[in-house]
């Protein structure tokens, strides 16, 4: 029984780590588009230009959000674990939460992948507590696109379809 407690708290630090690090990677590349424009500031653009670079940069800020909020949680779910103070259930809660975290970024990727593959020009997806929300860049969502996003998400996830929630974004 020792041994498999151990097998899974070396799991979970993996995929602390792993995160962690995905998250460090891309705080290194918000510090290099430091010197951008940002919407308030003074710069002479082409409408269009400018409606596609926020679009753009609202999908790469979607994931980069997504990814430090789950490091915040990692970092909490750890310390639980490290705390010699922490009762067996607190720390087996954390454990399943790690897990569940890392499951959901795993299925959001996929999620978001297959959606590109299909030929969606970009997609966010978050996961949590059984529900599913996407956003969707496209000119106009039909309900042909809509279901194929809904089955999509419900295939990778086991979501019911009624528990997604689609939106688009021009």
């Amino acid at each position: 029984m020792m041994m498999v407690i151990k097998k899974k708290q070396l799991a979970v630090a993996a995929l602390a780590i792993i995160i962690g690090t995905a998250g460090y990677i891309n705080a290194g590349r918000n510090s290099e588009e430091a010197g951008k424009k940002y919407l308030g500031e003074a710069q002479l653009v082409n409408s269009s230009e400018d409606a596609q670079t926020e679009n753009t940069d609202f999908f790469a800020q979607a994931r980069l959000d997504r990814e430090a909020g789950r490091s915040r949680s990692i970092e909490t779910y750890n310390a639980v674990l490290q705390n010699e103070n922490s009762d067996e259930a607190a720390k087996a809660s954390a454990q399943a939460g790690v897990l569940e975290l890392a499951q959901n970024t795993e299925t959001e990727t996929a999620v978001e992948n297959l959606l590109r593959a299909r030929g969606f020009e970009d997609a966010v997806c978050y996961i949590n507590g059984g529900m599913a929300n996407v956003v969707v860049k496209t000119q106009m969502l039909d309900g042909e696109g809509a279901a194929q996003i809904s089955e999509i998400v419900s295939a990778q996830s086991g979501i019911a379809q009624e528990k997604i929630k689609i939106m688009e974004m021009n």
